[in-house]
């Protein structure tokens, strides 16, 4: 059976408590353009990259800006909200766990959808982004997810193939992204997702509190045994 080589880590809501903030983001910036999003319709775009939802809300809403000008004003605004905001922590367990994997030889990389400067924004704050052999966005890769073209991508950067990592996601277009990549993925619970919207995932987990390196293998072996 193949092995375990590598874990590649979505960013928000799996390695850092940022999800609400983004949340909190994009709710300003709706306003600021004008428009009224619903809860409903605002979920749909969890996980996913600006690009994704800035191309579906400019025509869902008629906007008159250019989708270049929509991800710039968000870029902006973002960036400098994460500069400077107070407060802004590793999920419980993240640091251990991420010593953990590394001290047993295995490669770690994240895989996520914010820009390539948010993302180092976000893990040299929380001190982390050293840890990494590779943090891969979805820009890099082309494609946001549910496409599994990050995570392939990532994959191919620390020299691993897509069947030998295991995924931690958070967001039901993240898991889908991860299982079409053909990887073992394991769903990281949170308030922002309802458990029901999470079932393609290959197991479940509530936090990385208890988590180790063996019980990672352990997920990974089941993970595969069922594909």
């Amino acid at each position: 059976m193949k092995q375990l080589e590598a874990v590649i880590f979505d960013m928000d809501g799996v390695l850092i408590d940022s999800e609400p903030i983004h949340y909190t983001i994009e709710r300003i910036l709706f306003a600021e353009l004008g428009i009224s999003v619903s809860d409903e319709l605002h979920k749909t775009y969890l996980g996913t990259a600006g690009d994704f939802m800035y191309q579906d809300i400019k025509i869902r809403f008629n906007l008159s800006q250019s989708l270049d000008d929509l991800l710039e004003f968000d870029e902006q605004f973002r960036c400098s909200y994460f500069r400077n905001i107070e407060g802004l922590v590793l999920n419980e367990g993240v640091a251990s766990l991420l010593m953990e994997i590394k001290s047993a030889g295995l490669k770690m990389a994240v895989a996520t959808s914010s820009s390539p400067e948010m993302a180092m924004i976000l893990l040299e704050r929380c001190g982390i982004s050293a840890v990494f052999n590779a943090v891969v966005t979805t820009k890099d890769a082309g494609k946001s997810k549910p496409a599994p073209d990050v995570y392939r991508l990532a994959a191919q950067r620390i020299g691993v193939s897509s069947d030998s990592c295991l995924v931690f996601e958070d967001s039901p277009n993240g898991i889908l992204a991860a299982k079409n990549a053909e990887m073992v993925c394991v769903a990281v619970l949170t308030q922002s997702v309802d458990p029901s919207e999470i079932t393609l995932a290959d197991a479940q987990i509530n936090s990385f509190k208890d988590m180790t390196y063996s019980s990672i293998k352990t997920l990974y072996t089941a993970g595969r045994l069922v594909k």
